[in-house]
């Protein structure tokens, strides 16, 4: 019973890592769309940043399935 809950809690913390992995780079993306009145320089770099993000976890989703 003690492995299952192991298995299960590891589980748990993997899902939400990658959750929130996903919606750090999300709101990178979106503020880097935004019109707000940030220098142009840092939404280009969060913009970037996002892109780089998904990109790495898409892989990474990609290595690990192999």
């Amino acid at each position: 019973m003690e492995n299952v809950m192991v298995i299960g809690m590891k589980t748990v913390i993997v899902v939400l890592g990658a959750v929130l992995y996903i919606a750090l780079a999300g709101t990178a993306i979106i503020y880097s769309l935004g019109a707000n009145k940030s220098p142009k320089g840092r939404r280009i770099f969060f913009g970037i940043l996002g892109v780089a993000m998904i990109y790495v976890f898409v892989h990474m989703c990609i290595y690990l399935h192999k």
